[in-house]
């Protein structure tokens, strides 16, 4: 199980700016670009065109297609609404802006934003957002392509939706519909506040209504764009899939009613995602309302008329540490208090899953001597420390202890020093087994992974954020390879070796199977186990090759799990 770790990753440069735009708005008489694929396409609400993919010719691309109207002026903080139909043909040719936030967001957490973008291209934010990008290589209505449905990482409060390293060029290649969707972030997504809930009989979850908008415009319109409503795959990253999970958790949008058939959860199984009550998310609304100055009594018509460069705080970290971006158990949209709940009341029943974890992702670098591993193993094992006799179970040293603790924590004991329960590989093995005994016949197909290839550095890159010592297989770096983008970026190019293109095909092959047919597993590939009782997972490193080791210290990551999440399996 223990791995030698190898490779890694970089620093990122920001400038705590952001720029502001008018949106995407107003349509055109713009035709689509000369190409082989799909021409002018018409939506319920009115005629579109899009643009060629500078790959493929045959592939085509609708930028910024409106879903739901500007979410402004008397709009800000309501469910979204169906955009205004239009005349004519729109020019679907650039994307929207992205919702609200700094252009340095995330930066120590998203370590891939250097190699695609120069800060001052940081693209225009502007609360007029809900737009879907579509990237489909049909050439007729009729075709009955299968769908993915994209939702961008970043929690909740970052992050935009035609990120170079999720480009849907390859998929939509290999015959998938590639959806991608942007959404209302932060306070302009998860703001809750008594006027709000009296106005509404419930706050704070406007972030999650929009992606249920999203997926439902999808289903509705996705056939002119030669795509089948029928065969949706909702899909994301780490954030990404608290979206994901949300939608198929939520009262307004299940499974069948959406066609929703498979999930894609890169980084965050979120079956543990904890949300808090409308009480709850009415203090937290209030608390920050506090922080930046504002009447907590303020009324909606004052609070609507605020230029949104108000709510964004004074800098980046201003904004990141107090901004509200949780989904709220608001008995409306959500009304579990934790995912688990969902899953137990059938909300994931009949769903094909594929998801997994990076190694190293569940928890940063840390310093520790082998007295604090120990230590730290047992106060968070709790009685499991003895009865699996943890200290002759597991022999580290003071120059080992800290990547132990850390390969541990990436594989299922994540105890004690923080960091994330969702991205632990264990978590993921387990949450197959449950679904199974949950649902029985009922279950969707579950395929669990383990990516641990690390992709390549670059010398400068030592020292910083990037480096091997860091990062390992580092938090997002899977999507350049689940989407076969290596060829995206701008200099310096990462020193992409012949290994690290075959993995990508390898890779998104794998994800292509699965969105058409809720089964990874296709000629030319490794198969690909279901993750049942057996705890079986695909490895996704230097080789692939399925897993399903159970030896004592599995069992002990197992048990962990169980015990701390109090979940009954029959092992």
């Amino acid at each position: 199980m223990m791995k030698k770790l190898l490779t890694a990753c970089v620093i990122l440069v920001a400038v705590g700016t952001f720029a502001f735009a008018k949106g995407n708005s107003e349509p055109s008489d713009t035709g689509t670009a000369a190409g082989t694929g799909i021409g002018i396409v018409k939506t319920a609400y009115g005629s579109v065109s899009g643009v060629v993919s500078a790959l493929y010719p045959d592939v085509t691309i609708f930028k910024g297609v409106p879903y739901a109207a500007p979410p402004v002026g008397d709009l800000r903080w309501q469910a979204p609404q169906d955009p205004k139909p239009w005349t004519g043909v729109r020019a679907c040719d650039t994307y929207a802006a992205i919702s609200p936030q700094y252009a340095d967001q995330g930066a120590g957490s998203e370590p891939w934003k250097t190699d695609f973008y120069n800060w001052g291209e940081f693209p225009p934010v502007s609360e007029d957002c809900l737009y879907v990008n579509i990237t489909t290589g049909a050439k007729s209505s009729n075709e009955k392509r299968p769908v993915y449905i994209w939702f961008h990482g970043g929690g909740l409060r970052h992050g935009w939706s035609y990120e170079p390293e999720f480009d849907g060029d390859t998929l939509a290649k290999k015959g998938v519909i590639v959806v991608s969707v942007g959404q209302r972030l932060g306070v302009f997504g998860y703001m809750s506040l008594p006027q709000l809930t009296k106005e509404q009989g419930h706050s704070g979850n406007y972030g999650l209504m929009d992606t249920i908008k999203a997926v439902a415009w999808v289903k509705a319109n996705i056939a002119a764009f030669g795509g089948d409503p029928n065969n949706i795959t909702l899909g994301g990253q780490s954030g990404g899939t608290t979206k994901a999970a949300g939608i198929v958790s939520s009262p307004l949008a299940t499974g069948p009613q959406h066609g929703i058939k498979n999930m894609i959860l890169e980084s965050g199984v979120k079956w543990f995602d904890v949300f808090k009550d409308q009480a709850g998310g009415e203090a937290d609304g209030q608390k920050y309302l506090t922080h930046l100055g504002i009447d907590t009594n303020a009324s909606l018509e004052s609070l609507r008329a605020m230029d949104f460069k108000v709510f964004l705080g004074k800098d980046t970290d201003d904004y990141v540490s107090n901004t509200p971006t949780n989904m709220i158990n608001d008995g409306y949209s959500l009304k579990y208090s934790i995912m688990a709940d969902a899953v137990d009341a059938g909300e994931w029943k009949g769903i094909n899953i594929l998801s997994g974890t990076n190694l190293g992702e569940a928890i940063d670098a840390l310093k520790m001597t082998s007295a604090e591993f120990y230590d730290a193993y047992k106060k968070g094992l709790g009685p499991l420390y003895d009865q699996y006799d943890f200290q002759n179970l597991v022999k580290v040293t003071d120059a080992n202890a800290a990547d132990t603790f850390r390969t541990f924590a990436t594989y299922g004991l994540n105890v004690n020093i923080g960091g994330s329960y969702s991205r632990c590989l264990m978590v993921n093995r387990v949450f197959g087994a449950y679904m199974k005994q949950v649902y029985g016949t009922s279950a969707g197909t579950y395929y669990s992974y383990l990516f641990s290839h690390f992709t390549p550095s670059r010398p400068e890159e030592a020292g910083t954020i990037r480096d091997v010592k860091n990062f390992w297989a580092w938090h997002s770096s899977e999507m350049w390879y689940a989407f076969d983008t290596l060829r995206q970026g701008v200099p310096p190019a990462r020193p992409w070796t012949a290994y690290d293109f075959e993995l990508a095909e390898t890779v998104s092959n794998y994800w292509v199977n699965f969105i058409k047919t809720g089964n990874p597993n296709g000629p030319g590939l490794t198969v690909w186990p279901e993750a049942d009782a057996g705890y079986q997972y695909l490895e996704i490193g230097d080789t692939v090759a399925s897993r399903n080791e159970m030896e004592k210290i599995d069992q002990l990551m197992r048990d962990a799990v169980l015990t701390k999440w109090n979940i009954k399996l029959n092992k």
